[in-house]
């Protein structure tokens, strides 16, 4: 008989195989802003025996998170499968990402997905051939894996699938993520399936009879016995025919994988084992054959942590038949539950081209004898498994620049491709999945997420915030402006700060992102611009003269080139004055400042300290005497102040003695050379001192004190031991005798200043001519002086010719001294002149007047 194909186990193969695509090929064009992550084109989940399945529907989308995702199932034809509407899987997915479940009956659909916006279909995609249907992991030896070029017909059903991959290298661990085809002649049937084989075939007739799509698995290999399979169910398996092991605990490890991460991502109804042919060449006992049997069945129900059904054929043909082999068989259908009989096929085309293997029109009647196998009672008690939840990545904020992957589901564990085995991860930018097993071993990978720029716009991000200023945004050098935002969870400005509000003084443009309580950022704010503009620069004072001086004076204070400032800026002193100079006469620190067309402040000068030292206060002058006084006397002036004095006339003592008539005031000095106010004026008034009198005798009776004497002036006169005072300066001698006559007058009540005495005068009284005297007489003009030794009250004067003609007549109020009589043009001659009044008897006197 001929020899199994050891090299195709034990060689590397002679070509290498480009692996298949990713697990989760993109079915939609390129340019579409939504894709279907999963399910994938021509992939089969397994129905359970109510002809129901579910499945996750995962995918991406691009553009603003929309109100919802819906999805609906439309038989690719007619009778096909049961139409599902439009049916929502998720509401507001975050992050680009959506998923969620559908349900559905055994058929071959056309998985439709949407989203909708604002109540309409913003975008839409489709995955053509989604299987809800049967399942098989094939295993056992060359009769089950197939054989190259031996005449295996394709499938010609559409709705018969495989994973056309090829584990040349037996990795025993894990194997690619499934990208599912049409099962053609020459397909390979992961993960070491070598041709369609009769699994093609069998496809056609339970796509005819069940009318739902099928998907094989193989993980046959040629040239094994029951023996090495359960040998290397926990560890090496002797190979009989080459001596030595199988590598990487083959043959069982390809069934471990398939059914840990094909079966776990689609379901299984069952394992199609056809193997037996070795067990004859090697003549394996019957009860170890039962027992080989027995332990890789339950170490694949182990492994898969499922009561897996089993459908084992009736095979010993290697040239010949063995009933050993085919009687282990039937016990181990009879004695295990939920093993089911398969084909017998030591009858199949016998004899065979190579003694062993079944070809051409034999592989379709090995088909055939299968479909008879799986009958009806076979489908309603086998105990199918359905997918395994398919792990969905959600996404939620992270920190900026990064998203929160968030595994969903509860699994024995996950790791993430790259590395970390937590549920959740902060990415960037790049490509993620997570691998999630169960306890028992079974393991999936969620789709590929590719995290993009777009993802971070997709983000359920709070509204962006709004940024307020307590103050003018446009400002000055040196000042600065608060910029606050609403309370958040986090902040992050543009400039990097991290807190609620900020303060700035520079002119720049601030932006603002909040973080929620989601841990999600906004988009940024409105660009708040600040404008800082330029102060000018400060100042410089000079100052016209001391900085410390007396009250009484000033000091003028000067901006250095404050004529050329002006054009430019504007100067402002502390005290409001807005020149470039200024006049100070009070203590203070004294600076400037200058502002600019944008009325930005420059800062104030360098400060010209002033002191304005106090006056003294005013002296007091007080006066120990008179301040009127006689000449040739004097009085003393006391100021009141202790400090040095100085009087008007510029003498400096405390006492001022005055001689002088003036206006006197005194000032005092200080230590610091300050000088008060001058006191109160204090007037000083000294009289002068009549002249010494001259007694004159100016007529008979009068005598007379010669001299220039004001109004004021009285005189007194001595004579013969008596006094008279007069207010005129002559007097009637009342007696003969010596007189001197004194002038003066009063300073006040008790105060005069009086002249010297005259020299005496020896005065003779003449009462002759009855006491009345008239001079010139005669006249020659008719003009005299006419004199009375009495007072005369109301006198009557009267002229009469000698024949009695009055010929003048005037009337004195008070004829004391001599009075000038004018008498009008008279002949020469001689006339009488009468005085006389009511108290005065009258007297008379004899006048001539001389011809002219």
């Amino acid at each position: 008989m001929p020899e199994p194909d050891y090299c195709a186990v034990f060689r590397c193969l002679s070509r290498n195989w480009v692996l298949s695509a990713l697990f989760f090929l993109v079915v939609i064009p390129v340019f579409s802003q939504v894709t279907v992550s999963f399910p994938t084109s021509r992939i089969v989940f397994q129905r359970s025996n109510t002809n129901t399945a579910s499945f996750v529907v995962v995918g991406t989308y691009k553009q603003e998170i929309p109100d919802r995702v819906e999805v609906a199932l439309e038989p690719v034809s007619a009778g096909q499968g049961t139409a599902i509407d439009w049916q929502l899987i998720e509401q507001k997915p975050a992050g680009g990402l959506f998923s969620g479940t559908i349900s559905a009956t055994g058929g071959w659909y056309k998985l439709k997905v949407r989203l909708i916006r604002n109540g309409q279909i913003s975008e839409s995609t489709e995955v053509d051939r989604v299987g809800i249907g049967e399942v098989f992991v094939v295993a056992g030896q060359s009769n089950a894996r197939g054989i190259q070029n031996y005449g295996a017909p394709p499938a010609y059903e559409d709705r018969v699938s495989c994973f056309n991959y090829l584990n040349a290298r037996f990795e025993p661990n894990e194997f690619p993520e499934p990208s599912f085809s049409h099962l053609n002649s020459d397909s390979y049937i992961a993960p070491y399936g070598y041709s369609a084989w009769s699994w093609g075939a069998l496809g056609d007739l339970l796509v005819a009879r069940l009318n739902v799509p099928v998907l094989f698995y193989n993980a046959a290999l040629e040239g094994t016995t029951s023996r090495a399979w359960r040998e290397s169910t926990n560890g090496l398996a002797q190979n009989p025919y080459v001596g030595g092991v199988y590598m990487n605990q083959l043959p069982y490890s390809q069934m471990r994988v398939a059914l840990r991460q094909f079966a776990s991502l689609t379901g299984i109804r069952a394992i199609l084992w056809h193997q037996g042919e070795s067990d004859t060449q090697f003549e394996l006992p019957e009860s170890e054959i039962v027992s080989n049997l027995q332990q890789v069945i339950g170490q694949s129900r182990n492994d898969a942590g499922h009561n897996i059904s089993w459908v084992l054929s009736r095979v010993s043909y290697n040239a010949n038949t063995k009933t050993a082999v085919i009687n282990a068989q039937n016990k181990v259908v009879s004695s295990i539950p939920n093993v089911f009989n398969g084909p017998y096929t030591d009858e199949i085309q016998i004899p065979r081209p190579d003694g062993v293997h079944i070809q051409g029109s034999g592989l379709v009647t090995l088909a055939q004898a299968w479909n008879n196998s799986l009958t009806s009672d076979f489908f309603n008690n086998s105990n199918p498994r359905g997918a395994l939840p398919l792990p969905t990545v959600k996404a939620g904020c992270a920190e900026d620049g990064q998203i929160k992957l968030i595994a969903q589901g509860g699994y024995a564990e996950t790791q993430w491709n790259i590395g970390g085995n937590e549920k959740a991860v902060t990415v960037g930018s790049g490509k993620y999945r997570i691998k999630v097993k169960d306890v028992s071993g079974n393991f999936l990978y969620s789709p590929s997420i590719e995290i993009g720029e777009s993802n971070f716009q997709e983000l359920p991000r709070p509204s962006p915030p709004i940024v307020t200023a307590n103050s003018a945004t446009t400002f000055c050098q040196g000042a600065n402006v608060e910029l606050v935002t609403q309370a958040a969870s986090a902040y992050q400005w543009s400039n990097g700060a991290a807190s609620r509000s900020i303060t700035t003084s520079e002119s720049n443009n601030y932006t603002v992102r909040v973080r929620d309580e989601n841990g999600c950022w906004s988009l940024p704010s409105e660009a708040v611009s600040t404008v800082v503009n330029p102060v000018p620069v400060a100042p410089t004072i000079i100052a016209k003269g001391p900085l410390a001086f007396c009250a009484d004076k000033t000091l003028t204070l000067e901006v250095e080139g404050g004529n050329i400032a002006l054009t430019t800026n504007t100067l402002e002193w502390i005290g409001g004055q807005k020149t470039s100079t200024i006049v100070v006469k009070e203590s203070g620190d004294y600076a400037v400042r200058a502002s600019n067309q944008y009325n930005c402040f420059s800062p104030y000068s360098k400060a010209v300290s002033v002191t304005v030292y106090p006056l003294p206060p005013a002296p007091t002058v007080i006066p120990t005497g008179l301040v009127r006084f006689c000449e040739n006397e004097a009085m003393t002036l006391n100021s009141n102040s202790l400090q040095t004095n100085i009087w008007s006339n510029g003498e400096t003592s405390q006492q001022l003695l005055v001689r002088q008539s003036g206006h006197y005031t005194v000032r005092a000095l200080d230590g610091w050379g300050c000088m008060s106010l001058p006191s109160a004026e204090t007037v000083v008034e000294v009289s002068p001192i009549p002249k010494q009198p001259v007694i004159e005798k100016t007529s008979n009776f009068i005598m007379q004190a010669q001299g220039d004497y004001l109004p004021n002036i009285q005189f007194r006169w001595n004579f013969e031991g008596e006094q008279k005072i007069t207010m005129d300066n002559f007097l009637k001698g009342p007696k003969t005798g010596n007189y001197n006559v004194t002038a003066f007058y009063f300073l006040e009540s008790t105060k005069m200043c009086s002249s010297l005495p005259s020299l005496d005068y020896n005065f003779v009284l003449d009462l002759s001519g009855n006491g009345l005297n008239v001079y010139p007489n005669p006249s020659l003009d008719g003009v005299f002086s006419i004199e009375s030794y009495d007072d005369i009250k109301n006198a009557r004067l009267q002229v009469l010719s000698e024949e009695g003609r009055l010929v003048y007549d005037n009337q004195i109020p008070d004829f004391i001294n001599s009075q000038l009589v004018k008498l009008p043009r008279l002949a020469p001659g001689a006339y009488v002149l009468r005085i006389g009044s009511s108290s005065h008897s009258v007297i008379t006197k004899k006048l001539w007047v001389l011809p002219y």
